[in-house]
């Protein structure tokens, strides 16, 4: 089963609602972003999701100690890490926190892609998302199988530009582990329920 993460939430309203749906994830954005909240609003927030909903801190280049503090505040399951951070770096996180820590990757398209293969068997598992990230335009999905090879056992997301029009077809084509969705459920800026709820459906439709 592919596995649902739906990212950058920081209302009570949508909260509520993806929390209804068959959705294994949702992400809280502490990196600068509109979509961006603190430690306590995260805690608030994910104190309203059903304990088969797992809480995912989203983080760019931050030190191992307030990465612990942060994710002990609000009460998170896996880092997500979207900077410049290594294997070792993050083998010391996994060991410190005791948490799943997930590797997001801009993919090249190119030989640069191979080093992704240094975090096989570290991260438990790799995001693969457009090399500018956070940019809502899909990557090559033809490289997938490429990637693939690279990381082994490695669990594989997929994010960057999905939407309920599309995630169809990349479940179906590639199998991903998982997918990751944030702009693509959202209305003028916001998370639309109508959206999301289209997403799950299609991506479950694939199952």
């Amino acid at each position: 089963m592919t596995l649902i993460k739906v990212c950058g939430l920081r209302l009570h309203e949508t909260i509520h609602h993806v929390g209804s749906l068959p959705v294994e994830y949702v992400g809280f954005v502490f990196a600068r972003s509109k979509r961006q909240v603190t430690a306590e609003e995260a805690a608030e927030l994910g104190g309203n999701l059903p304990d088969t909903v797992q809480r995912v801190g989203v983080f760019v280049n931050v030190d191992a100690t307030e990465l612990k503090r942060i994710a002990e505040t609000a009460g998170l399951h896996v880092l997500q890490l979207h900077g410049d951070e290594t294997p070792e770096f993050c083998e010391r996180v996994k060991r410190e926190t005791g948490l799943a820590v997930w590797k997001a990757w801009g993919v090249r398209g190119d030989q640069r892609d191979e080093e992704v293969g240094a975090f096989a068997g570290i991260a438990d598992a790799v995001l693969l998302d457009n090399a500018r990230g956070g940019s809502g335009v899909p990557f090559a999905w033809s490289e997938i199988p490429r990637l693939r090879a690279y990381l082994k056992d490695t669990k594989l997301f997929i994010a960057g530009g999905l939407d309920a029009d599309n995630v169809g077809e990349l479940v179906n084509t590639y199998r991903p582990d998982g997918v990751d969705v944030s702009s693509g459920v959202e209305k003028v800026g916001l998370k639309d329920p109508e959206k999301i709820t289209a997403f799950v459906t299609k991506v479950r439709e694939q199952q």
